[in-house]
């Protein structure tokens, strides 16, 4: 992969994955009438790049195994979802209980979703304007004959 497109890359995840931190800490925030300290604005743009990184190394190698993406896909989620329950620790957000444990896993599950189908509505609108660029090109090779 070429450095550009890491970054980009990222980039992309970084935006996506605090997006939906932001919101889901809004949800929480909200649920439990508590106020936000602006240090948590901080925290939550580090744990997006935090996560983004790994989201940005595991998941764009382009893989023709279905089994080797599948395997990438796992690894991916428990490191995110490690690095999440560690950040929930150093941050102070929350103790880690077996109930903290299970609304993490739920909300990273969220986020996940929430990533992947950003990813695969932008992935598949760009795959349209490209073949509608390649149409639109070999019609007018086509014609130019």
């Amino acid at each position: 992969m070429m450095v550009k497109e890491f970054f980009v890359s990222l980039l992309h995840y970084f935006v996506d994955i605090t997006t939906a931190v932001l919101i889901a800490a809004a949800i929480f925030l909200t649920a439990t009438g508590q106020q936000m300290n602006s240090v948590i604005l901080w925290e939550i743009l580090l744990s997006g790049f935090i996560t983004a990184l790994p989201s940005a190394v595991l998941l764009c190698f382009d893989t023709k195994s279905v089994r080797l993406s599948l395997i990438l896909w796992g690894i991916h989620f428990l490191v995110i979802f490690g690095a999440t329950l560690l950040m929930l620790k150093a941050f102070g957000w929350c103790s880690i209980t077996p109930l903290s444990v299970l609304l993490t896993f739920l909300a990273v599950v969220c986020i996940y979703l929430f990533t992947c189908s950003v990813h695969y509505l932008v992935d598949k609108k760009h795959a349209s304007v490209m073949n509608q660029q390649l149409k639109k090109r070999y019609s007018n090779a086509e014609q130019d004959k």
